[in-house]
């Protein structure tokens, strides 16, 4: 058993009811589906935790958290766009979303290209500028939170790979906690 693997991917279950018992389906619904995706991977973490092989659903953990890697902060972007006076623009972020697919067509043919990653880090910074941009305009700190807590699940795990390679997942799974829970505070008290 992996305690510190149960102990995050618990953290993450956590947050995703929490986002899932204080916003409604009907009003927010892409922070729902976030919430949804991010919850059957934290059950799925959590049972690779408790078992004995370390390669147990190894190829559906993997496209799983390549799924995590691309989808809370484009989905986030579309909460927070709706939510301000620039509405329009929330679908943009969809977009945004492409790259994965073709990630995981990738992952699941065994034809899996480096440049997908370059296309997944273009679309998470696309989508960090136009997080800190609502950030500044409309005045919302916790949106700041939401981009460092990006930067650190995506990026923070090269300078964890120094001290400890079995923490890099570990800290992607926290920062994805961090993400919904200051999404849904977002949300809820703005």
């Amino acid at each position: 058993m992996q305690v510190v693997g149960a102990l995050v991917n618990m953290l993450l279950i956590s947050a995703c009811v929490y986002t899932m018992y204080s916003l409604t389906p009907e009003v927010h619904c892409y922070a729902y589906l976030a919430a949804s995706f991010s919850l059957v991977h934290g059950l799925l973490g959590l049972m690779r935790s408790f078992t004995e092989e370390p390669d147990e659903c190894g190829r559906t953990f993997m496209i799983s958290s390549s799924i995590l890697e691309v989808i809370p902060l484009p989905l986030a972007n579309i909460e927070f766009y709706s939510v301000s006076n620039q509405s329009g623009v929330a679908l943009v972020h969809g977009l945004s979303l492409i790259p994965l697919f073709y990630d995981m067509v990738g992952k699941m043919c065994e034809d899996w290209d480096s440049s997908t990653e370059t296309l997944k880090d273009l679309a998470l910074m696309g989508n960090i500028g136009s997080t800190l941009f609502l950030a500044i305009k409309d005045g919302k700190h916790l949106y700041f939170g939401v981009v460092a807590t990006v930067l650190l699940a995506r990026y923070g795990g090269s300078l964890i790979d120094r001290c400890n390679e079995k923490l890099i997942h570990h800290l992607g799974t926290l920062g994805n906690a961090g993400i919904l829970a200051l999404m849904t505070y977002a949300l809820t008290e703005g």
